[in-house]
C-alpha cells in the first residue's frame, strides 16, 4: 500500500486504486482525533493554497488537532513529491522563512488523494544510488528505494470536510 512515509501512521479509511495509481485516505491524529485546524504557508488563490515567492514551489501545510494540538505535517513542497526530490532545489533560508497562517475555516476533517503515475522501476537506471543502495535526492537526502515508491508522488489533493459533510479542496497540485 502506497502512502507517503511521513503520513502513514495517521492514515485511516485507505482506498488504493492501483490500476489508476491513486490512493485516498482520511487523517487522524496519534490519539485518533479527526478534527483539525489548518495552518499554511503560501498564497490563497480562489480558495486554493499555492506557492509563494521566491520559488512559487514552497507550499507548507500543517494540520493541528483541535483538542490535543498535535501537529501533523501534511505537505511540504520543498521536500515532498517528485519535483522536490529530483527537480527543484530550495535554499535553507527559503525553507526556514515560511511563517504559517491559520486557514480561515472551522475545524475540519481531512481527506488526501495522492497520485502515483511515475513508473520508477522502469526508470531505475536514471537515479543515483549510494553504496548502500539508497536513492540520493537532489538536496542530498538518501532514502530507500521502497520509500521512494511511497514518497515520490506526482500529484496531491487536500480536501477539508466540515461538520455537515461539505467538502472544500484547498490543494490540487501537480508535483512532477
Amino acid at each position: 500500500m502506497k502512502i507517503p512515509s511521513h503520513l502513514a501512521q495517521y492514515a485511516m479509511d485507505i482506498i488504493e486504486d492501483e490500476s489508476n495509481g491513486v490512493t485516498s485516505f482520511s487523517l487522524q491524529s496519534s490519539t485518533k482525533e479527526q478534527w483539525f485546524d489548518i495552518y499554511y504557508y503560501g498564497e490563497l488563490e480562489n480558495g486554493y493554497i499555492t506557492g509563494g515567492e521566491p520559488s512559487f514551489a514552497n507550499i507548507k501545510i500543517v494540520a493541528k488537532s483541535t483538542n490535543s494540538k498535535e501537529e501533523i505535517l501534511l505537505f511540504d513542497e520543498t521536500e515532498h513529491g517528485y519535483n522536490a526530490m529530483f527537480c527543484d532545489s530550495h535554499s535553507d533560508e527559503e525553507k526556514a522563512n515560511r511563517l504559517l497562517e491559520k486557514f480561515n475555516v472551522p475545524s475540519s476533517k481531512i481527506k488526501l488523494t495522492i497520485g502515483y503515475s511515475i513508473d520508477y522501476d522502469s526508470e531505475k537506471e536514471l537515479y543515483e544510488f549510494d553504496e548502500q543502495g539508497n536513492v540520493i535526492l537532489l538536496d542530498g537526502r538518501k532514502i530507500a528505494w521502497q520509500q521512494l515508491l511511497c514518497d515520490g508522488i506526482d500529484w496531491l489533493s487536500i480536501i477539508l470536510i466540515d461538520e455537515t459533510g461539505n467538502e472544500q479542496v484547498i490543494v490540487d497540485a501537480e508535483l512532477s
